[in-house]
């Protein structure tokens, strides 16, 4: 009896020193279990962080083809830039030409862009994931060119966005189990001037296209963003709109921007003016009125060699952190970062002195 309580003793030792290593274990490698949806508060836990970045207008057509052919180098205009852009988890920018296989890709001062479909290896290079396809130039090589466009960006993993018979569905990009929602607009989908088309229609008079996600159809904005809200966490609106060469909004498209954000918009992004505009805060919602040229030929002034980036930073699906990083564009193609003196001057330009935005909410 007594070896038989010895062994039963014994026993019960082990399996209690058993119970107390798995009750020790450490929360470093325990991952946090849910409580009401949000992450247990273990002093290990460390929240994730997500980056978007955004950037202005990309144009790979007339002198901008002309420096890539001259260099060889397809993914020219980037090579200063895109190390930040492809860290972000998810990069933005509005794309001002559309890509075609036809036709002549460096045509000095022509207003109807065509981008050089080999020139897409510098926004995969740089990493970009989105970018508005909605613009004033959407259909400068007509539907076959927006045609082309939204797939030759699908063959590479970058969503189209603002363009297409379903371009009021807008995108959705899931990040660490955040949904990112992104739409796209313009005032207009045929540029003002130019040839004609490919089609050999005037565009005197054209204004919209059921192709072409229209900004000035305020209802069904507000319908599309209350729609994808639904599906997101997070819906980033953008729309090429406003005044070329201001640096502030106007009147009309400020109000139309508000109506976005009280729709359901949780950030606006604009472009189109060619020059950066101010920014606002409404209704606790951020708002980037113009981020001005990114990739353009536009030497002629200083204004329209200067752009913005935004860098925004989340956490727990919040805005943490938002930078500020401005760019120069050099011999008709390629932004570089401005230095310290230079982005000073060009955040003074719209009534800034610090780079980082805080979240007045937080």
């Amino acid at each position: 009896m007594l070896k038989r309580d010895k062994i039963i003793y014994t026993a019960i030792i082990t399996a209690a020193l058993l119970v107390a290593a798995i009750l020790v274990k450490p929360k470093s490698t325990v991952s946090p279990e849910p409580m009401n949806g949000h992450a247990t508060d273990s002093i290990n836990y460390q929240p994730s962080t997500i980056t978007l970045f955004f950037a202005g207008d990309i144009m790979l057509s007339r002198n901008v083809a002309d420096k890539i052919y001259k260099a060889g180098d397809f993914s020219l205009p980037f090579k200063n830039v895109l190390e930040q852009i492809s860290q972000s988890d998810i990069s933005f920018a509005n794309l001002e030409s559309p890509f075609n296989d036809e036709g002549r890709h460096f045509v000095p001062n022509s207003l109807a862009f065509n981008a050089d479909p080999k020139s897409v290896a510098g926004l995969t290079a740089a990493g970009f994931d989105v970018l508005a396809a909605a613009n004033n130039h959407s259909l400068d090589q007509g539907q076959e060119g927006l045609n082309f466009t939204y797939a030759l960006l699908k063959a590479h993993d970058i969503l189209p966005v603002g363009t297409g018979a379903n371009c009021h569905e807008g995108v959705l990009i899931t990040q660490d189990e955040t949904k990112f929602g992104f739409l796209a607009y313009s005032y207009a989908a045929f540029n003002d001037g130019g040839p004609p088309r490919l089609d050999g229609e005037s565009r005197l008079g054209e204004k919209s296209n059921p192709l072409v996600c229209n900004w000035n159809d305020t209802a069904s904005v507000a319908q599309d963003i209350q729609s994808l809200k639904l599906k997101a966490n997070f819906v980033i609106v953008s729309a090429h709109m406003g005044t070329e060469y201001q640096r502030k909004p106007d009147a009309v498209n400020v109000e139309r921007v508000h109506q976005a954000i009280e729709a359901g918009a949780d950030l606006f992004v604009g472009h189109h003016p060619h020059w950066i505009q101010t920014i606002e805060q409404y209704k606790g919602k951020w708002i980037f009125y113009s981020l001005g040229n990114f990739v353009f030929d536009q030497m002629w002034s200083q204004e329209t060699r200067e752009g913005l980036t935004v860098t925004i930073t989340f956490e727990k699906e919040k805005i943490k952190k938002i930078e500020l990083k401005p760019v120069i564009i050099e011999d008709y193609c390629c932004p570089r970062w401005a230095n310290e003196e230079e982005s000073l001057a060009i955040l003074k330009k719209i009534g800034l002195t610090n780079a980082i935005l805080v979240d007045k909410n937080d």
